[in-house]
């Protein structure tokens, strides 16, 4: 017989890149970190928490954070070893379940509902943090509700090393007092057009009345928003949901070695189109974009930048690509560039707002039209409206 409710566990690695560099070097642990952002222009991937008591952030530039804090240790990013750690994660968290569904290199969910039978799920929570911290040096946060959307917003809660309970009874006091911009697929485009219309918290949303002025915001997706806010997913954990689409990339190796920046970037362009015309082609969408680039000393570097936001638009997409090879080229000629895209979520899924201002300023007027054509198409249907042609005058 099928229960009635569920069990599901979220567990968040905290501050994980820099978690993984304590435990590689645990003399690191009480030493403010960043990641990324090591040159002038760079920006920071991440920072730990002894570092996030100065005001230092995600996104921020490597010149603002050590301003914040001087003593501040930034060290580069290193996917290879943050891959190391996430396998060991995962691994672990298989020894109790193997219903999980990995949200990214370092969450996962679990549906723990058979194996809360007879333990209670909080000596679960707490055997599972305890072991990842004690035996790997990984600090965790973990949710426990009774569906995917609540066990997520619980384990955001307390961190880090906390467990939070968050049930369908617990939502008016522990929920919906949380600023909207908290709410999980609530994005920073999303929130200021929300408090616009007068919601600035989950609860202002769950009570909103003007469903007219709620669907301009959040379009196909205002009752998905409403019922989660009300705690209702219908979402299960699906081991597999985002096997098929784990990555998009191409690379090109060059039979004539490139030294001029301009060169480099008009290739990166290139590879750019490329890999969006794919991910269009897949009816996919992403919000992490990476470089690889080899020299002709075949020495390599690879890095990466998670935006907030989901995007297939070329011109956002290029805008990461150049920003990443600025901040990291190096003097030597270049053999190999490439350009990948992960994080990727089928395109239905992802919020779409039409806003004729959210255009760059440095795109030209017919990139202009196009993107807003793209957009209204994209929200109301294929072909809805199409640019027009200079009729031969007579």
């Amino acid at each position: 017989m099928e229960k009635k409710y569920k069990v599901i566990f979220h567990i968040d690695l905290n501050a994980f890149f820099a978690s993984c560099e304590i435990a590689e070097d645990p003399s690191l642990k009480n030493i403010p970190i960043g990641i990324g952002g090591r040159s002038d222009r760079g920006v920071l991937t991440t920072a730990n928490y002894e570092a996030r008591k100065y005001g230092i952030r995600s996104g921020m530039s490597g010149v603002e954070a050590r301003r914040l804090c001087p003593k501040l240790l930034m060290l580069p990013v290193n996917f290879d070893l943050y891959h190391k750690y996430s396998n060991i994660f995962f691994n672990l968290l298989h020894e109790y379940t193997d219903i999980i569904e990995k949200g990214s290199i370092d969450e996962g969910y679990l549906d723990m509902t058979d194996d809360c039978d007879e333990v209670h799920p909080l000596d679960i929570a707490k055997e599972i943090q305890d072991r990842l911290l004690n035996e790997h040096k990984l600090p965790v946060s973990i949710g426990v509700a009774p569906n995917m959307f609540l066990a997520k917003m619980a384990s955001d809660m307390k961190k880090p090393l906390g467990i939070t309970v968050l049930r369908k009874r617990d939502l008016e006091e522990k929920l919906w007092p949380l600023p909207i911009e908290e709410m999980f697929g609530i994005g920073k485009k999303t929130y200021p057009n929300l408090k616009l219309i007068g919601i600035n918290t989950i609860g202002e949303l769950v009570n909103y009345k003007d469903m007219r002025k709620l669907k301009l915001v959040l379009g196909n997706r205002t009752d998905e928003f409403l019922n989660l806010a009300n705690g209702f997913d219908k979402k299960i954990v699906t081991p597999h949901r985002h096997v098929d689409m784990k990555s998009i990339g191409t690379s090109s190796t060059y039979l004539s070695d490139i030294y001029e920046y301009q060169v480099a970037l008009t290739n990166l362009s290139n590879l750019s189109k490329k890999v969006t015309n794919r991910l269009i082609k897949d009816e996919s969408v992403t919000k992490t974009i990476s470089i690889q680039v080899r020299y002709n000393d075949f020495s390599q570097i690879n890095r990466s930048y998670t935006l907030d936001f989901y995007t297939d638009n070329f011109y956002e997409i290029y805008k990461v690509v150049e920003r990443l090879f600025d901040d990291n080229q190096g003097d030597l000629p270049i053999r190999l560039l490439g350009v990948s895209l992960s994080n990727l979520i089928p395109t239905e899924n992802n919020i779409k707002q039409i806003n004729i201002f959210d255009v760059p300023k440095e795109v030209t007027k017919e990139e202009r039209v196009l993107r807003l054509i793209n957009n209204i198409n994209d929200t109301y249907g294929n072909k809805l409206i199409k640019r027009g042609t200079k009729s031969k005058s007579k």
